[in-house]
């Protein structure tokens, strides 16, 4: 009989030590870089891309970071971080950002009212990598697009030079971009700047020591004004994905655990006198590296989590009827994509160590506490797509709420709903203001639902009946039979 962990000591690492995914944890240690991400972070890979809290704004962010790319390059080498690669950020959305470097949005517009999208982002790169006079090195971002579109030959062999110079000292630039989908306030002021940035990163392919990376969402890869142009296929066809397997969330969790301050001790001394596991210290560093099966092997990682949550989601000797807390986590955590984001499973997992346990249970986890949380992944995932990324997917649902729906469905039961309350017709009156409109809307009601089942919010079954994956259909007040209740 496995020994459970130590029950204070793990709730208050899982607490303490779980990220938010952004911004990056004070605790380097705390970074994990999955087998399939070290590709994404290569400087040679240019298109980065990932569902909401998959990490890409994490990862811009990390990257920028001095002592988080330090502990990249150690640990994880496989991401070719070296220490010959200087990194900056073109755009993004964090806190503390240099306008001077890196314009708002608000100037974005007003630039691109004057000036072709392709010029300012060219000024953008110059800025980043210090084109020295004549280009207007202290001028307004104005000045500085203007000189850019009047003097292209100039701006090339600037570039050139610049580039020359980084090969003969065997160092490497890179530009990174994020939140392309806040440059401007609407879809079609979107549209014509994420795809001059996309030429842009495509035409800095030719050089030798100077990159761009991109962190996008998927459905701004599949519209087609953005990748639109010639040659785009050199850039699109190798796109990394952000993607989480099972074993790496796990190994997310380990990783984090066994290095907080506190509790991460007696994790790392409990899996090596219980499971023969042994974390070895990174040498100049206060952080421990995961051992590898921990990291790869699931029957592994089951052993080590059910020793901290249980060995079933119910008491009783029947209680793996209800499943393994294992698989039932990441199972209830998937979207229509079959996809987990790490920020989900983080919040689970930390909302789960904050509930009080029954004095009688003995292990970290109560498998009640890991269903809230559950519970509390699926509101901040419906708030977050529908508060700052689809807007129009909250009017879809809101009239599909508490007792109307229960999935699986057949699609006519959500389309007549819509029929009855004329919501599409209020989508349609929304107009091109919309942000990140449904890509399919003329298409009626059959394209919505294949818009929202690209967006992994459902799926459609093999008998053509219609389901929302649990971390979903909670947040949206949907019934399923025998599923975890929805959020009233």
């Amino acid at each position: 009989m496995t020994t459970p962990f130590p029950k204070e000591a793990i709730r208050q690492a899982i607490r303490e030590s779980l990220p938010e995914i952004e911004p990056p944890s004070k605790n380097v240690a705390c970074t994990y870089v999955p087998p399939s991400h070290a590709r994404a972070l290569d400087p040679n890979t240019t298109l980065v891309e990932g569902i909401r809290g998959a990490g890409k704004s994490f990862w811009w962010l990390t990257l920028a970071s001095e002592p988080h790319r330090k502990y990249i390059a150690s640990v994880f080498p496989e991401a070719r971080i070296r220490e010959h690669i200087e990194i900056s950020q073109g755009f993004g959305t964090g806190q503390g950002m240099d306008p001077a470097k890196v314009p708002s949005q608000d100037t974005l517009s007003q630039l691109a009212e004057t000036f072709a999208p392709r010029h300012i982002w060219r000024a953008v790169v110059a800025v980043h990598l210090d084109f020295p006079v004549p280009f207007p090195v202290n001028e307004k971002w104005s000045e500085k697009v203007g000189w850019v579109q009047a003097n292209p030959e100039d701006y090339d062999n600037l570039l050139y030079r610049t580039d020359q110079a980084l090969t003969d000292v065997g160092k490497i630039r890179l530009i990174l971009f994020d939140a392309l989908d806040r440059i401007a306030d609407s879809w079609p002021k979107i549209r014509p700047l994420a795809k001059a940035l996309f030429q842009v990163a495509l035409d800095l392919r030719s050089c030798r020591s100077i990159r761009a990376k991109l962190f996008v969402r998927p459905d701004m890869l599949e519209d087609r004004e953005i990748t639109l142009f010639p040659d785009s296929s050199k850039l699109t066809a190798q796109k990394v994905s952000l993607s989480w397997k099972r074993t790496d969330l796990y190994a997310l969790l380990f990783q984090c655990v066994g290095n907080a301050k506190a509790g991460g001790e007696a994790f790392r001394q409990h899996c090596q006198q219980e499971f023969q596991l042994i974390w070895q210290h990174e040498v100049g560093t206060d952080t421990w590296v995961i051992p590898r099966s921990l990291r790869i092997d699931e029957d592994t990682q089951k052993t080590v989590f059910h020793a901290i949550a249980g060995p079933a989601m119910a008491s009783g000797p029947s209680g793996h009827k209800r499943g393994y807390p294992y698989t039932w986590l990441v199972n209830h955590l998937m979207d229509g994509r079959e996809q987990v984001s790490p920020r989900s499973f983080s919040a689970a997992l930390r909302h789960a160590a904050e509930q009080e346990n029954p004095d009688s249970w003995k292990y970290a986890l109560h498998y009640k506490s890991i269903q809230d949380g559950v519970k509390d992944a699926s509101r901040i995932r419906v708030d977050e797509i529908t508060r700052e990324d689809y807007p129009w997917v909250g009017k879809l649902m809101t009239p599909l709420k508490t007792g109307k729906i229960s999935v699986p469905c057949s699609a006519e039961d959500i389309t007549a709903i819509w029929r009855q309350d004329s919501i599409l017709s209020s989508l349609a009156e929304d107009g091109q203001e919309v942000k990140l409109p449904p890509q399919h809307l003329v298409e009626g009601e059959e394209g919505v639902l294949a818009d929202i089942a690209e967006l992994g919010l459902v799926q459609r079954l093999r008998d053509g009946r219609i389901q929302m994956p649990d971390v979903y259909r909670i947040g949206f007040g949907l019934g399923r039979k025998g599923g975890v209740k929805p959020l009233k």
